[in-house]
Order: structure tokens, then C-alpha cells, then sequence
């Protein structure tokens, strides 16, 4: 996935299925900032190290030079999977994304409740276990899900972790809340 992004996401646009409203969350986040930021002290980082390093070893330069490229890669797929995987509603299943990092489907009828997000712990605090965290550290979380049952989220190479809170940000989180909630009273929601 990571090589895709990185190298199709340019070219590719929110595919979404018929009936499905999706919700962008690229533009309020601070990700673009943060893959120009990081892209550009991979670069500088990798090109100083490699000179260093080759005057130890080649092989160890080189190995290092392609670690660069693959976390380059990596930042700039992120950024197209964000761009790319919008959060979506239909009748019956709501899907949260961090883009390609991870992701949950939910039920709608699993959902207890929404409500604003209380702020975020420090990056140097623990996370809860049994959070989903669908943003970046360095952004401010808009809402709160709070589930019925555990459901599985599916994080980077396909783990899967059950959780019972999902703490997301959405371009215009109101709109999407105000259709969750539209959806939750037409499906029989109590």
C-alpha cells in the first residue's frame, strides 16, 4: 500500500461507492505540514548520513540510503491515503480512516453515542487501549464515538485491536455528525 500511495496517489481521487456520503479530513489536519516537514529532514538527514557513513562502509551507507527512500515513500503515501480514503456513511456501516494506517467499520447500530472530544493526552502520555485515535498527534480531536459492543479496527499490516472509543476529526465534523445521527434515528436507533 505504501508503494502505491506513494507512487498512484497523485493521480487518484476519493473513490466512493453509490449511496455513501463521505467526509474528508485532510484539509483541517496538520498532515500536510508534517510530511513536508518530515520529507525534508529525510532527505537532508539521508544524504549527510550516507557521506558519513560510506567513509565507514558502503554497504551500511547504501543500506541506510534505502531505509531514507522507503520512510520518503512512506510520508508521501500517507498523504495521498489520507487524501484518497475519506471517512464514509451508508444505511447501515460508518467507516472511520487514518488513511492507510488504519481503519474501522462500524456498525451504525453499535453506536452508544457522540459526543465532542475531550483534548488529547500530551504525546508523551500513554494512550488508552481501547481508543481509536483517527487523527494525528498533532491535531485536536472533534468528536467522540463511544460503541455499544468492542469492534475490531484494523491497524498497519492488518493487526486488528478491538476498541470501544473512536476520537476522529472530519473537514466539517458537524455535517457528519448530524448524519450519523440522522442515519442512527432512521435505522430504529433508541
Amino acid at each position: 500500500m505504501v508503494l502505491y500511495f506513494a507512487l498512484v496517489g497523485w493521480f487518484k481521487d476519493q473513490t466512493v461507492q453509490r449511496n455513501t456520503s463521505i467526509y474528508p479530513y485532510n484539509k483541517t489536519s496538520q498532515i500536510k505540514t508534517i510530511v513536508i516537514l518530515f520529507s525534508i529532514l529525510i532527505l537532508l538527514e539521508g544524504t549527510i548520513f550516507h557521506f558519513l557513513i560510506q567513509l565507514w562502509s558502503q554497504v551500511a551507507a547504501w543500506a541506510l540510503t534505502i531505509l531514507n527512500i522507503y520512510a520518503l515513500l512512506y510520508m508521501v503515501g500517507l498523504y495521498h491515503s489520507v487524501r484518497t480514503l475519506p471517512h464514509t456513511l451508508n444505511k447501515d456501516t460508518l467507516i472511520i480512516r487514518h488513511g492507510y494506517q488504519s481503519s474501522i467499520e462500524i456498525n451504525i447500530k453499535n453506536i452508544e453515542s457522540i459526543k465532542p472530544a475531550k483534548d488529547q493526552e500530551g504525546i508523551e502520555d500513554k494512550r488508552k487501549k481501547d481508543i481509536f485515535y483517527a487523527l494525528m498527534v498533532m491535531d485536536s480531536p472533534q468528536y467522540e464515538i463511544l460503541l455499544k459492543k468492542p469492534a475490531p479496527m484494523i491497524g498497519m499490516y492488518g493487526r486488528k485491536k478491538y476498541v470501544k472509543t473512536i476520537v476522529f476529526r472530519a473537514d466539517d465534523p458537524n455535517q457528519m455528525v448530524e448524519d450519523i445521527k440522522r442515519t442512527m434515528g432512521s435505522s430504529g436507533h433508541s
